[in-house]
């Protein structure tokens, strides 16, 4: 303004009346059209600004202090005069967020702290959830810290121990192992489609139970969700370009998520799996894997051990070939996946009816029938 600038009028702020009021949107700014007015308690005389914008409603609580009054200046250019007058001021939010009040009293809801954490950590990406991550471990007790680093350091030294002899020889408990870490299947299959049921890979309970979760998945872009492996992005990725899906899709995409949190598990030094994340998109697939994957031998609950690796690896494979357009999978690509040799890759899929094609390193699901017994140097037992 200009220094010659005079003061016309100076308006009276009677609480009163009617004054011009200031409003302010919690989420942004009001687009278009509304409707105003103000309304009064009858019980504490408080009053409250209400807009109507369409079918939504806003309001919020007229910020009138007892203290002090506000003002603004209203210039006229021509006379370059400027009116004071007296204002109110109120900060709207959208009705829904009431509703949302109304409802705690009937469901219980996460605090918006924990709501955020939760999904940031499930679906916020792999920098969200790793900052969550962080932020969480820096709360742990320093005795259970140093306590999970003893027992990775044992880990550590005895996979380092044993690596070499994972595969051990023959043993009149062969068998008995095999069939306790290898998914059940059809030896009679006369199709390949009619080798494994996925309901014998992973709990059909369970899979019922991840439909929302497969949606979720499905809606997010591949790159942005806490998936360690590229290689199962890039299966989801197939999966979301389609023009349209059908519930094989979403079996997979199921499949896909059960994958990563497997991967978690073979990549794991600790021995112990009961506090550690295997999945950062569902607790629901963790608790399945720590049920169905500790050895039943040890009395420990939850405790990881070669069985443990081992039964991962042959379901991981059973599972990427079920995800695969003609049941066959890269050889290579899994080495890399599962940091494991290509040589120890094809013992697994042996055992699991899958062979590699002639003069190349595709493995491909063959029918039980067709695949020759293991030599005696590939079999494989439990470690005393």
């Amino acid at each position: 303004m200009e220094d010659k600038i005079q003061i016309e009028s100076v308006c009276n702020h009677k609480r009163d009346e009617h004054l011009p009021t200031i409003l302010k949107f919690q989420n942004g700014s009001l687009l278009g059209t509304a409707d105003f007015c103000t309304v009064e308690s009858t019980t504490d005389r408080k009053k409250q600004a209400l807009v109507v914008a369409g079918n939504q409603v806003y309001s919020g609580d007229l910020q009138d202090s007892q203290e002090f009054d506000t003002y603004i200046c209203l210039r006229n250019k021509s006379t370059n005069k400027v009116q004071i007058v007296p204002v109110q001021q109120a900060l709207l939010s959208n009705h829904i967020y009431k509703e949302l009040d109304r409802q705690k009293r009937k469901v219980p809801m996460l605090s918006r702290e924990h709501a955020n954490k939760k999904l940031l950590k499930e679906f916020g990406g792999r920098k969200a959830s790793r900052f969550v991550d962080n932020h969480e471990q820096m709360k742990v007790n320093v005795e259970v810290v140093r306590q999970d680093l003893d027992e990775t350091v044992k880990s550590s030294t005895q996979n380092a121990d044993n690596e070499d002899d994972s595969l051990a020889d023959v043993s009149i408990s062969n068998e008995e192992y095999l069939a306790s870490i290898v998914p059940k299947f059809d030896k009679e299959a006369t199709e390949l489609s009619g080798v494994y049921d996925v309901a014998d890979v992973i709990p059909s309970a369970l899979l019922e139970r991840l439909d929302e979760e497969a949606k979720v998945v499905f809606s997010t872009p591949a790159q942005t969700l806490p998936i360690k492996s590229e290689y199962l992005k890039t299966c989801l990725g197939r999966i979301q370009e389609k023009t349209s899906t059908s519930k094989q899709d979403f079996l997979h995409i199921k499949l896909i998520v059960y994958m990563d949190a497997l991967q978690s598990l073979i990549s794991l030094r600790s021995r112990q799996m009961q506090n550690v994340e295997l999945s950062q998109i569902t607790e629901k697939i963790e608790n399945d894997i720590r049920h169905r994957f500790a050895d039943p031998n040890v009395a420990k609950r939850g405790t990881r051990t070669n069985f443990s690796t081992e039964k991962a690896l042959t379901h991981f494979i059973v599972m990427s070939l079920l995800i695969s357009e003609k049941y066959e999978v890269d050889i290579n690509v899994l080495s890399r996946v599962l940091a494991t040799s290509k040589d120890k890759i094809k013992q697994y899929a042996h055992i699991v009816n899958a062979l590699p094609k002639s003069r190349s390193d595709i493995l491909s699901l063959r029918l039980p029938s067709k695949v020759p017994a293991l030599k005696l140097a590939r079999r494989f037992q439990r470690k005393k």
